[in-house]
Parts: structure tokens; C-alpha cells; sequence
């Protein structure tokens, strides 16, 4: 196998930066750049030292560096392994990797370093996957669900489930090779019973990943209400500059403005939209259609309401057509003479945007809403690799058990039952195809 190299710090300036080398030659290609201070020999180094010294390009000094050494199997990538630490020059630190590569290493592709990681059995698939969630974790929700995965207990549970599978197929197998009598376990009502366990924990864990998505990637959030209600106030006070065009003429916001908006621990999606009413003009109504597409996608809907008009009829009308969602009314323009808000079976937020300053009350709000799917202390598929085998898994076991309650002979389960354990070791990594491998890893930066 080949020894690679990357730049695993960001590609910015910063205190320090740090190139990976990892293969059979890491430490050989270290030395040829490297020049300790007290004269040691690199190669001879053991794992989980250190050396300070110095790069040089032939007689050019290019910077004071200290290299670390693991030796395999004890690192990362399970392979030999040699870290340069230099300046976080972007200029010094390519320079350095130049070096690295003219000594013999090779450049490591995208996620290259996890997937050999992965390759030799130093982290599960899911683990793998997680190292990547770390990194883009922006909150604390997803941090922790990542962490989860990364230490072991989402592969912990996967494997308790083929477990559990495995198990039924072993006495299936038994039986039908030359039992005289049925196992108790293949009892059709505990088979049945074991079956619904199965599902219902796959289930759950599936669940999981739906409400996590929108802790982990965003809170899809759109602005709702009628014309001049405030929604481009309310988005530019949110989003802290004016990134809605804000006039008294009604129809204004036309198109949907969309922004990332973070708010404690949530992050919004937020899309401000046109206002809803009944209109002549064509290109307003292809706005207010465009409104109501990403009101029906959304996972959150702040419906504006100008506290000095108050709620109209066509108000009621739209949040009665709401009810089964997750909104949150803004009663907006507090600052000027006000209607009293009314009673609502949704959270109600006074403001007067854009001049509000604290999002205090909005995330009070937040935290009501979406309370249920906050992080529960227990692990969740994180991407949708993970969960779409999942659902095909539940997929055989529903087949089965409708077979099971059909009467159909019991060998007839063995081949669902065996697809659904296939699908539940895929997702920790085994019997996967080679594409799905790359698959997984070309989504991750290079250098990690």
C-alpha cells in the first residue's frame, strides 16, 4: 500500500498547521525533511514520541517543526504514521507538503486516512461516518449524536439487532437440517413476539434520525402571514443586517430570500416569503404560490401577525390550516398602538422587529416546540445510508412476520429474516461493496 500524505489542518492561516503522513514508509519519508535538534535517528523512534527540529529545503530553513511518531497498529490509520507540526502558514505549510511528496509519499485522496482507518478494522463504518459529523457538527445536538457514534454505541445497537437476527437464523437453520422438534425460540407467537421487538427498536431508531435531521442539519423555517404583517423586519432582525428589502407597499418580498440563522443551540433555515392574499398581479401570485410550497416542506412556520391590526379572519383561516404543525406566531410592531394578542394553541412571541434585540423569547419558543427530539442520551442513525438500510431491513422483517401470521412453513422466513441481518452488518461496514466504500468516504475533506 502506498504511503500518502495531507495538509489535516484547514487550508488558513493559523498558530499552527499540521501535515499526516501515513503507509508503510511514513517514517522514512519524515526523515528525508526533518531534522531533529539533538541529531536522533528518526527511524529508530518509537510510537507516541515526539521530536523538535527543523524543515529544511536544501539549505533554505523553512520553519521549526516537531514530528510525532505512532507505529502500527497503534495509530489512527493503523498504519505507521508521522505527524509534522510547523506555523500555520498557508505559504510554509504546502511548502513543507511539497516536500513531503518530492520524498516519496503520495497525496491522500478525500477521507483517505479514515477510510484506511475503516480498512483496517481500527473503526466500524458507522464510527468512520461519525469522525466526518464531528467535524460539521455546528451545535450541541449534533455534536453529542456524532460523539455517540463515534465511541461505538449506534454500532453497539446494530449489532445487538443482527445479533438478535443471527440468533433466529441459527435455530431456523438447526431445525430445518434435522431437528425433530421445533426450538423453542421458533414458536410462531415467541417468533412473532421477537419479531415485533426487532422492528419496533429499528423503528425507533429510524424515527430518531427523521427528528435529529433537523437539530443536526437546520430547522427548515418559514416566514408565513399576510402582506405588510413584517416578515422581512422579522428576517432581517433575526438574521442581524438587512437581507429582506423592507418598504410599506404590500407585495413587495416576492421571491423566497433564504438564510442560515443561529439561534443558541438550534440553527434556522429560514426563508422569508411573500405574503398571502388573494391577488390579480401574476408575478405576486407565483410568489404566494412559491410561499405556500415552502410552507408545506417546512419544519417550523413563524406566522407574522401585525399587533396593530390584530388577527383578521383570513389570519384565523390560515393557522386553522396549521394546526397539525410545529408554528410559532410573531406578534410583531409592538412598538406601535396594539391589539392585545389572543389566545392561541401555538407559543405567541411579542416583538417589534427589526429594532428587537434579544431572541430570548424565540428560543424559548424553539425549546418548546421542539422539545421531544432533543437529545435523549441515546444514539441515532446519522446520515440517510444508515437509515435507508434500516428501513429495508424493517421492510423483510414486516415480510416475514405477515408470512408468520399467513402460516406459511417456517423455512420459507429464513431468506427475509437472513436479508434483514444483511442489511443491519452493512450498515457497520460488512459485506459491503467496494463503491459503497468510496461512496462514503469521497464525501469527507481530504486530509482527514
Amino acid at each position: 500500500m502506498e504511503t500518502i500524505a495531507a495538509i489535516s489542518t484547514p487550508n488558513a492561516p493559523g498558530g499552527i498547521a499540521m501535515i499526516r503522513i501515513s503507509g508503510p514508509d511514513a517514517v522514512q519519508i519524515a526523515a528525508k525533511v526533518f531534522r531533529p535538534a539533538n541529531g536522533q535517528d528518526i527511524t529508530r523512534m518509537h510510537g507516541y514520541t515526539c521530536a523538535y527540529g527543523s524543515i529544511s529545503d536544501g539549505e533554505t530553513l523553512l520553519d521549526d517543526a516537531v514530528l510525532t511518531v505512532f507505529r502500527a497498529p497503534h495509530s489512527f490509520t493503523g498504519e505507521d504514521t508521522a505527524e509534522i507540526t510547523c506555523h500555520g502558514g498557508i505559504y510554509v505549510t504546502k511548502r513543507i507538503l511539497q516536500l513531503v511528496f518530492a520524498a516519496g509519499a503520495m497525496p491522500a485522496g478525500a477521507g483517505e486516512f479514515t477510510k484506511r482507518a475503516f480498512l483496517n478494522g481500527k473503526l466500524s463504518l458507522t464510527q468512520a461516518e461519525a469522525v466526518m459529523d464531528v467535524i460539521r457538527a455546528e451545535g450541541e445536538f449534533a455534536l453529542r449524536q456524532a460523539t455517540l457514534a463515534r465511541d461505538g454505541r449506534l454500532g453497539k445497537e446494530m449489532r445487538a439487532l443482527t445479533d438478535r437476527l443471527v440468533g433466529t437464523l441459527a435455530a431456523l437453520s438447526y431445525w430445518m437440517d434435522d431437528a425433530e422438534e421445533c426450538p423453542p425460540e421458533l414458536d410462531p407467537d415467541t417468533l412473532q413476539r421477537n419479531l415485533s421487538q426487532i422492528r419496533e427498536q429499528m423503528f425507533s431508531l429510524s424515527a430518531h434520525y427523521q427528528n435529529g435531521r433537523i437539530l443536526r442539519e437546520g430547522i427548515r423555517t418559514v416566514l408565513l402571514g399576510l402582506p405588510n404583517a413584517g416578515k422581512s423586519s422579522v428576517m432581517n432582525w433575526l438574521c442581524g443586517s438587512e437581507r429582506s428589502i423592507v418598504t410599506e407597499i404590500p407585495g413587495t418580498t416576492r421571491d423566497v430570500v433564504r438564510e442560515y440563522v443561529k439561534i443558541d443551540d438550534f440553527t434556522l433555515i429560514l426563508s422569508d416569503t411573500a405574503g398571502i392574499r388573494e391577488t390579480g398581479n401574476q408575478i405576486e401570485a407565483i410568489g404566494i404560490s412559491q410561499a405556500k410550497r415552502e410552507a408545506e416542506q417546512a419544519d417550523l412556520i413563524f406566522y407574522v401577525v401585525d399587533a396593530s391590526v390584530g388577527l383578521s379572519d383570513y389570519d384565523r383561516e390560515l393557522l386553522e390550516q396549521l394546526s397539525d404543525r410545529a408554528v410559532a406566531v410573531l406578534w410583531n410592531k409592538t412598538d406601535l398602538p396594539a391589539v392585545p394578542a389572543p389566545e392561541l394553541p401555538f407559543p405567541v412571541i411579542q416583538c417589534a422587529a427589526p429594532s428587537e434585540r434579544s431572541t430570548e423569547k424565540i428560543f424559548a419558543a424553539l425549546n418548546r416546540l421542539f422539545s421531544e427530539i432533543r437529545f435523549a442520551g441515546v444514539p441515532s442513525v446519522l446520515n440517510e445510508r444508515q437509515n435507508q438500510l434500516i428501513l429495508r431491513a424493517i421492510s423483510y422483517i414486516d415480510r416475514a412476520a405477515d408470512g408468520l401470521k399467513q402460516g406459511i412453513p417456517l423455512d420459507l422466513l429464513y431468506t427475509d429474516l437472513e436479508l434483514a441481518a444483511k442489511q443491519l452488518q452493512e450498515i457497520e461496514g460488512e459485506h459491503i461493496a467496494d463503491e459503497t466504500v468510496e461512496a462514503v468516504f469521497s464525501q469527507f475533506c481530504v486530509g482527514k
